[in-house]
């Protein structure tokens, strides 16, 4: 029976993904971008835009994200400030904190500033961010919006 289920996840999540909405990544490191973007790329998604600091992407919020990958230690301004402008612009926004940092009160104060989830680097895969927009997707508040 759990074959089943997970059979129709991904047939589900792979039909919503062919009209998946704009998508942000929001990050300084180069390297950590260009990996989300791969695995993201190998997950459907095409219509993905990167920003190297918090303060461009609270530029183009007019581009009307469904989607964004937050990085929360960044030069200009942190994650979690950009987050509160991203949830103030529009609070449907779907938002996956990532960030390097093991740090529990981070985690916490993203979630409390309605962050979905959140992504530890050091553990993000391919499977991991599957998981994680799995989760996102069969949220009935999120559903609409990240696909």
């Amino acid at each position: 029976m759990a074959r089943y289920w997970t059979f129709e996840y991904k047939k589900i999540i792979e039909m919503i993904l062919k009209h998946t909405k704009k998508t942000f990544i929001v990050d300084d490191d180069p390297f950590w971008t260009a990996l989300l973007t791969q695995i993201l790329t190998e997950l459907g998604y095409t219509n993905i835009v990167t920003f190297g600091s918090g303060q461009d992407c609270i530029n183009n919020l007019h581009l009307n994200p469904g989607l964004v990958f937050l990085d929360y230690q960044m030069d200009d301004i942190n994650g979690l400030e950009v987050l509160q402008k991203i949830k103030e612009y529009y609070p449907g926004i779907g938002v996956i904190f990532c960030t390097a940092h093991e740090d529990l009160s981070v985690a916490i104060d993203a979630m409390k500033k309605g962050s979905f989830d959140y992504l530890l680097k050091s553990n993000a895969n391919k499977k991991e961010v599957y998981t994680v927009l799995l989760e996102m997707g069969l949220n009935e508040v999120f559903s609409e919006k990240i696909f």
